[in-house]
């Protein structure tokens, strides 16, 4: 009598219902997935890089308004940074005009400004960017000052001039 008991309790034992869950499994999974959103970037670094080896000469505009369709290059204007042994601006250089000597300071930085203006306001413009020289040890925030000056120079269309980039001064 004991055997017949013992195989009824396996007869009658508990199935769980595996489609039931995997059904429920699956329905969670497609849920988040199609529920993610993920983060957008944090932060966005637009950078100047050197333009790829042109098939044919596009480093020329045509100027509107000449005869003949004249052909003027648009140029990259350097700034010269030099600094102390503290990383601070010792001077401002433009091919060889001096813009500034000594510290940045708003007065500094708003005659550096008024200096480059016409520059870029001109209607026969031949700059469309600033490349700025830097010394080895200038500290990264005087940089910035001066970046923050270049980026706010207008276009003679009235646009803000984009393109300011930066490379380490060549040692003489």
């Amino acid at each position: 009598m004991s055997r017949r008991r013992h195989r009824r309790k396996n007869k009658s034992a508990v199935k769980l219902n595996v489609t039931a869950m995997l059904d429920m499994a699956f329905q969670l999974l497609s849920f988040f997935i199609l529920t993610f959103r993920p983060a957008p970037v944090e932060g966005h670094l637009s950078l100047n890089m050197p333009p790829p080896v042109p098939l044919t000469n596009v480093a020329t505009e045509v100027i509107a308004g000449k005869e003949g369709g004249g052909i003027a290059p648009l140029h990259a204007l350097h700034l010269f940074v030099t600094a102390t042994e503290t990383g601070e601006v010792a001077q401002v250089r433009l091919e060889s005009a001096i813009l500034s000597s000594g510290r940045l300071t708003p007065g500094t930085l708003a005659g550096i400004d008024r200096r480059l203006q016409p520059l870029f306001a001109r209607g026969n413009a031949i700059y469309d960017r600033i490349q700025i020289e830097v010394d080895r040890d200038l500290r990264y925030e005087e940089l910035l000052k001066l970046v923050d000056v270049c980026a706010q120079q207008k276009l003679p269309d009235g646009t803000s001039l984009g393109k300011v980039s930066f490379v380490e001064m060549r040692p003489r």
